[in-house]
């Protein structure tokens, strides 16, 4: 019985790791990928969405934006399955910030775990 309840916790053990450094590389994925299109313009990140290995081209994603009141604009990006962000494109549609939202029944929300997190000024 012992040698049971032994294997049991090196399972949930081994299975909690392996938990932490999925949520951990996905947040590395999401920082490099998003620290990279920073002062670009949109148009270059619009380019490469359509490339055959980007998520959004494999999942045929119609480009989706929003107005912000100051005159900037939303740009939303799908990075995986619940994973989304939100590009803030000034006026010359370069790229300024972002913020990385979670797909929730009802809607998009920003993102707690799993699609990493980062601050950034605008709601």
């Amino acid at each position: 019985m012992t040698d049971i309840n032994a294997g049991m916790k090196k399972f949930f053990f081994l299975a909690l790791l392996l938990s932490l450094l999925g949520c951990t590389s996905m947040e590395k994925k999401v920082d490099e990928h998003s620290s990279s299109w920073i002062s670009r313009p949109l148009s270059e990140l619009k380019q490469a969405m359509k490339s055959p290995d980007s998520y959004a081209s494999k999942i045929d994603w119609d480009e989706t934006t929003y107005p912000l009141a100051n005159g900037y604009f939303i740009f939303v990006e799908p990075f995986s399955r619940e994973c989304f962000i939100e590009w803030k494109i000034n006026q010359r549609n370069i790229i300024m910030d972002l913020r990385n939202v979670v797909w929730v029944k009802g809607g998009m929300k920003p993102a707690k775990s799993g699609c990493g997190q980062r601050e950034t000024g605008f709601p």
